[in-house]
């Protein structure tokens, strides 16, 4: 595509955010029938192949971390590629109806998953006040409301609080993250939480640091049962 197209269609999804004209994967023109991304992308875009039954990279990843009970994701993450711009989109440039989109895309996975649990409630992982009025919006939000809606789960956005503004854990060593998140999440109701069966939101699990200090923090919540569920996995 020639530069000055590129930078046309770009010009068309940024301004124009409830009915983009360009694709968020590749910033080619969108054809009638076409939402958020094109067909293209949509067909590109790395399926994990996971469920809630078999044992995947995701548990092998958190084991020995947290107490949880099974994680899964619906695509796989690299550093070029779709969904790469389609995050960079949700969560630097305003365009908030991609988590939503991403979210019934996934929810419509899991009603094919024969062995999908039954959530009590959808939790994601929070934003400190500060960076979400900077940003207008936790990305996580339409994901979760679109898995709400689908499932037929309360979303509690509110059932954690992040203490502090921290900066993006994504270039940290392990070890280092998991000293950096030490006391960040506290849960306001514990009691709501009993014996639940949670279901963890997050848009990318990379080392995996931030989700295992979440689940360690519901462990306060007694009987509750976490699962995990991510929009995208780093292999």
């Amino acid at each position: 595509m020639p530069l000055s197209s590129a930078y046309f269609n770009a010009f068309f999804s940024f301004f124009n955010p409830l009915f983009p004209r360009a694709c968020f994967g590749c910033e080619k023109l969108l054809v009638p029938g076409e939402k958020i991304l094109c067909s293209f992308c949509r067909h590109e875009l790395p399926l994990t192949g996971f469920n809630f039954g078999e044992e995947n990279q995701m548990d092998l990843a958190l084991y020995g971390r947290c107490t949880f009970e099974k994680a899964s994701a619906l695509f796989y993450y690299h550093k070029t590629g779709a969904l790469k711009h389609c995050l960079q989109y949700l969560k630097y440039r305003k365009q908030e109806q991609i988590s939503y989109f991403l979210g019934c895309w996934q929810a419509g996975w899991l009603l094919k998953d024969s062995q999908l649990p039954a959530f009590d409630c959808i939790i994601p992982v929070p934003i400190h006040p500060k960076k979400k009025r900077l940003r207008g919006y936790n990305q996580l939000s339409g994901y979760g409301k679109a898995l709400s809606e689908t499932l037929g789960l309360p979303f509690l956005e509110k059932a954690v609080i992040k203490t502090a503004n921290t900066k993006t854990q994504t270039n940290k060593g392990r070890g280092l993250r998991g000293l950096k998140l030490q006391s960040l999440y506290i849960i306001p109701d514990p009691l709501a939480l009993a014996n639940k069966k949670i279901l963890l939101i997050d848009d990318v699990m990379t080392t995996g640091a931030t989700l295992a200090q979440l689940a360690q923090a519901l462990e306060v919540c007694q009987g509750a049962k976490v699962y995990i569920l991510c929009l995208a996995f780093v292999p």
